[in-house]
């Protein structure tokens, strides 16, 4: 389900959200431990778990990039090329 709301805070201004309703279970003493520290920060522990994604997905994308450089890094050297390549690649890069 999507929904649209503004923002409800005054400091917030006006926020156009869209957002997926979605289910999760939880083991009591983790729904108990969300509760107090949501509590703790005055947030929801709605807020809490939403940030919670949003810190993953970011940990994700960072980890996808770092294997990506290092698959890319792995390969360094392993070719041949003239030795002065890295000195000379637009002279060898010329078309004529």
């Amino acid at each position: 389900m999507r929904t649209l709301r503004f923002g409800s805070r005054p400091e917030d201004g006006i926020i156009l959200l869209m957002s997926t309703r979605t289910e999760i279970e939880l083991p009591l003493e983790q729904w108990q431990q969300l509760q107090q520290l949501a509590k703790r920060r005055e947030r929801s522990v709605e807020q809490l778990i939403a940030e919670a994604v949003a810190y993953w997905l970011q940990q994700q994308a960072i980890e996808a990039w770092e294997a990506r450089k290092q698959r890319a890094l792995s390969v360094v050297g392993r070719f041949p090329a003239e030795p002065d390549l890295a000195q000379k690649h637009d002279e060898y890069l010329e078309v004529e």
